[in-house]
């Protein structure tokens, strides 16, 4: 019987060292292996935030986004060593930017099965989107007439350097009396659209409707890109003062003075596509300096100004309805003493169908308001800083 016993002991104690591999086995699997979704999910978020942060970069090059990414690595608790990075193009013709990761986790209960270590890993991908850009500038008078012009060309010129020759196309518009296309969009295009920025000059009159219809049709007719993003930036400094349209039966421009003129109105001008698109031009074809309303085909100051409004929407409307994103920027001073030289902050939202205040159905860019020429260039690089953040998200 002594016997007997003493072999059921051995026996409870075997099933018990056995049982305790087992428990200890199992325990180990939910401790460490929720240690290691803690580690895998803390080396997600640092690739994947790595994985954008290179993506929204590139554009500044494969040496800075690397730097970027491995500082943001480094933030996100992962050392950068680490990091797998990969640059290269996918089968659509767009930039990618890979990023893949592993760390050794050592275990602690799991050694009983023999497991003394886990590899956990983690890999992201990034998608550069091109982007197809117009950029509309203003060009009137105005801007010379309040030492602003430098300080616009010097900003617009800041803004093209934050795009790229390879992933990117651009094209630019300037519009006065007569909008006019300065580079047709393509690529490459920074050295070029720069220059042009700076041959042109500051004159004349605001035609805010001519701009986007130029702005739209580079896109329409341009090589846009299948997968790309479609965007026109837009800079004024003024109330819109001059449309083209049917007027009498043929199509003319018409325009009144950048201030209130006591009724008196710039004219209408015959040949819309022969106007300089640098000067002022002086006289007007007809109703030059005009009072009486019914003279000039029954237009008259006030319905000119609206008309010129009227036409920047419906461009702004067409550009919004074929799927492109428009941003705005108005520079001026809120405190002006004529009501007309003030801002219209209002109008310029509703260009660019901020938080859908146009058509909600539609895309919804944003606003900026620089109030002197010295924010010019923050402005500037807000608005591409906006745009390529879009990009990535």
């Amino acid at each position: 019987m002594r016997k007997l016993i003493r072999n059921q002991r051995g026996a409870i104690i075997a099933m018990v060292a056995i049982s305790l591999v087992a428990i200890l086995g199992i325990a180990g699997l939910a401790i460490d292996g929720a240690r290691a979704y803690v580690t895998r999910a803390q080396l997600s978020r640092a690739v994947d935030a790595a994985a954008l942060a290179g993506a929204a970069s590139l554009r500044l090059g494969q040496a800075t986004a690397r730097q970027r990414m491995e500082s943001l690595a480094a933030a996100n608790g992962v050392d950068p060593a680490l990091l797998n990075i990969t640059f290269g193009v996918n089968a659509e013709g767009e930039n990618t930017v890979s990023v893949s990761a592993n760390r050794i986790m050592p275990t602690t209960f799991m050694r009983v099965l023999g497991q003394t270590q886990v590899d956990v890993g983690s890999i992201a991908e990034a998608t550069v989107p091109p982007l197809d850009i117009v950029l509309v500038l203003d060009q009137s008078g105005s801007l010379k007439a309040m030492g602003a012009w430098d300080d616009l060309q010097n900003a617009a010129s800041g803004f093209v350097d934050h795009f790229d020759d390879i992933i990117d196309q651009m094209g630019l518009v300037s519009f006065q009396l007569r909008a006019t296309d300065r580079f047709m969009l393509n690529q490459p295009f920074v050295g070029a659209v720069k220059a042009a920025i700076n041959g042109v000059t500051s004159d004349g009159d605001t035609n805010t409707g001519e701009g986007l219809r130029l702005a739209l049709n580079q896109i329409q007719t341009g090589p846009v890109r299948d997968r790309s993003v479609r965007v026109v930036v837009f800079f004024t400094d003024g109330r819109p003062t001059a449309f083209r349209g049917q007027i009498s039966g043929q199509d003319r421009m018409m325009a009144v003075f950048t201030t209130v003129s006591g009724g008196k109105m710039r004219g209408y001008f015959d040949d819309p596509d022969g106007l300089p698109s640098d000067g002022v031009v002086w006289p007007a074809d007809g109703c030059h300096l005009q009072i009486a309303p019914p003279q000039c085909f029954g237009w008259a100051e006030p319905t000119i100004r609206t008309e010129a409004k009227d036409s920047g929407i419906q461009w702004a409307d067409a550009i919004r309805d074929d799927g492109i994103f428009l941003f705005t920027i108005g520079l001026g001073n809120p405190a002006a003493g004529d009501p007309i030289l003030v801002p219209d902050n209002a109008y310029l939202e509703y260009l660019a169908n901020q938080d859908g205040v146009a058509d909600p159905s539609q895309p919804q860019g944003s606003y900026y308001f620089a109030p002197t020429e010295a924010e010019l260039d923050d402005v500037f690089n807000a608005v591409a800083q906006d745009i390529l953040v879009r990009l990535t998200q």
